[in-house]
């Protein structure tokens, strides 16, 4: 058997052992008074004709009250103690989960849907929390009473306490066999639940789209199938867990009917007091119980096993970063030197197929192409989401394997075609591009006057703490872009992407973001993604891409001159035709 995993989970115990090691005492503490319990009833029942209300005194009056109390404390205290030490595991595993899966590559999140990642982060976690806290303190608890009852049975009749050889060991050895197939119901459960989880996410992250197009019967049943496949899994495991307990039943009564007929033989010997059997047939109760918790929570701890596997395997795997090198700030300077890729998901099919070209640093390059042609694999390359299969892409003359990728970020900016906001407000959003330090206001403001933002901001109730909602939502298309532009000028880039930024807007919008867009390139290098003339228009020079290669390359008025040229082809097809009001260069 296989301890690393057991010792894996229970080495998260080590930075709260104060807690666990006060849990334990006022555990011990309060099981101790329990076992105390049935021979203090043997007692009374031997002496019941020699008591009598006049003889119980105030001092045994205050013990029994003292017991009361003591226990009552011992177990809020246990209680306590063993939460408190349960909530400092979790949410210390929980960031630590959340930092390994925020630092994993993007092509990890291609494989994984956000809705399982989530499930991950929250119910994969609590299924640990309940197997740490409440869990691991009745299985330690059930340890001590089985010890201590077994302790007492022995010395109150070695005879009687023979048949806890057959039913004590029926019972652990009962739970063990029923909990080798937790660890992978568990699993199922856990699987089907983050699928649940997806369907719900991606129904819910698209809400207008379902409305648009009537498909909330469509949503309904799909996530009603999730349900179902869970329910199923969850109908089977319930099933097992009923016929475990009802196993653990027979055995808890078995054992109670065999002490009491041997018990009752006993005594007619006068080898054993009526009250000795009584305080044994509680004591039997108290160590079968004990039994059939241990055995429960095996089977509680193979399903925490089971639940949280995933957990562990994303936590294993990871390698923290190494310590980032000193490094120049980037000048704008970028190369790509024959490179091949192909995503991870497909990687029978090349994306990219031995495209070389260079970029002088504060030259603007657009990138055309059909779709699918390799423009945006381009941009993910240049900001390190991916890595070359072949070839070598060069920031400043220097090979980028070679060099700090977050500090090659930091030299970075993008604004996208649907700008990437979160719910919080419009200053954080904006600040969102300097994570090293706070940044003040007024440096927020300033990027939103560049990028012709601060009017439309100051224009709303709350101003800069006006909250955007979940993908900036409560703006619309051209404010978002301004603000990701605010967001991009706050960065203050060498190097500049721009993914389709204006594709989307209206001939309004597209002007005042043009505008801000102007501001933005000057003096930095830009690769801009791009349909629109335009925007185009604006470009050093231009790349043709077609499948994966780089097929032309030159200036407008150079490219629309070879009419046999890919090029060509694209403008007489119009994908990139003016507005009617801007005529097409010859």
């Amino acid at each position: 058997m296989n301890f690393e995993p057991h010792l894996e989970r229970l080495r998260l115990i080590s930075p709260v052992r104060r807690q666990v090691a006060a849990a334990v005492f006022f555990m011990g503490l309060g099981v101790l008074i329990q076992l105390v319990f049935p021979k203090g009833v043997a007692y009374f029942i031997d002496h019941v004709q020699e008591l009598r209300l006049e003889t119980i005194s105030a001092p045994v009056i205050g013990l029994g009250l003292l017991w009361l109390l003591v226990q009552a404390a011992a177990s809020t205290l246990r209680y306590y103690y063993f939460e408190l030490a349960g909530h400092l595991i979790i949410n210390r595993i929980r960031r630590r989960l959340f930092d390994v899966l925020i630092n994993q590559p993007v092509s990890f999140f291609d494989r994984h849907h956000v809705g399982e990642i989530t499930s991950r982060l929250s119910g994969d976690v609590q299924s640990l929390h309940q197997s740490l806290t409440m869990g691991g303190a009745n299985a330690l608890q059930s340890l001590f009473m089985f010890g201590g009852g077994v302790a007492m049975l022995l010395y109150i009749s070695p005879l009687l306490s023979v048949m806890l050889l057959v039913f004590v060991p029926a019972s652990l050895y009962f739970g063990k066999v029923s909990g080798a197939s937790h660890r992978d119901y568990a699993k199922a459960v856990q699987a089907c639940m983050a699928d649940s989880s997806r369907v719900a996410q991606e129904h819910f992250a698209h809400v207008r789209l379902v409305h648009a197009f009537n498909q909330q019967g469509g949503a309904s049943a799909s996530y009603g199938e999730a349900c179902r496949r869970l329910l199923e899994l969850s109908m089977a495991g319930t099933r097992r867990q009923s016929a475990f307990r009802a196993g653990l039943s027979v055995l808890d009564f078995g054992a109670l009917l065999c002490a009491l007929g041997l018990g009752a033989y006993l005594i007619g010997k006068r080898a054993l007091s009526v009250g000795d059997l009584m305080a044994f047939v509680i004591y039997s109760n108290i160590v079968t119980q004990a039994a059939g918790a241990l055995s429960e929570s095996w089977n509680m701890w193979m399903r925490s096993m089971g639940a949280t596997d995933r957990i562990f395997e994303i936590m294993r795997t990871h390698r923290p970063p190494p310590a980032p090198r000193p490094q120049a700030p980037l000048t704008g300077r970028l190369g790509f030197e024959d490179v091949v890729f192909s995503y991870p998901e497909r990687p029978g099919v090349r994306a990219l197929d031995g495209v070389g070209f260079g970029i002088a640093a504060g030259e603007k390059v657009a990138l055309v192409g059909a779709s699918g042609a390799g423009k945006s694999t381009i941009a993910a390359l240049v900001l390190g989401h991916y890595q070359p299969d072949g070839g070598r892409l060069l920031f400043d003359g220097l090979p980028a394997a070679g060099l700090d990728l977050a500090a090659i970020r930091r030299g970075i900016a993008v604004v996208e075609q649907e700008p990437s906001l979160f719910s919080g407000s419009i200053a954080d959003n904006i600040a969102f591009a300097v994570p090293e330090r706070k940044v003040p206001l007024d440096e927020v403001m300033a990027a939103a006057r560049l990028a012709h933002a601060h009017e439309f901001i100051q224009g709303f109730p709350q101003g800069y703490d006006t909250v955007v909602g979940e993908h900036g939502v409560q703006l619309s298309g051209g404010q978002k872009q301004r603000v990701a532009i605010a967001r991009a000028l706050l960065r203050d880039p060498a190097i500049l992407i721009l993914d389709e930024a204006t594709s989307a807007l209206d001939a309004a919008s597209e002007q005042l973001v043009q505008g801000a867009l102007d501001r933005l390139m000057a003096g930095r290098t830009t690769v801009i993604i791009a349909h629109r003339f335009s925007t185009i228009a604006k470009a050093d020079r231009i790349l043709v891409l077609e499948q994966g290669r780089l097929v032309q390359q030159g200036s407008h008025e150079q490219l629309v001159r070879q009419l046999d040229g890919a090029y060509f082809r694209l403008v007489k097809d119009q994908m990139f035709a003016p507005r009617p009001e801007t005529p097409l260069p010859a």
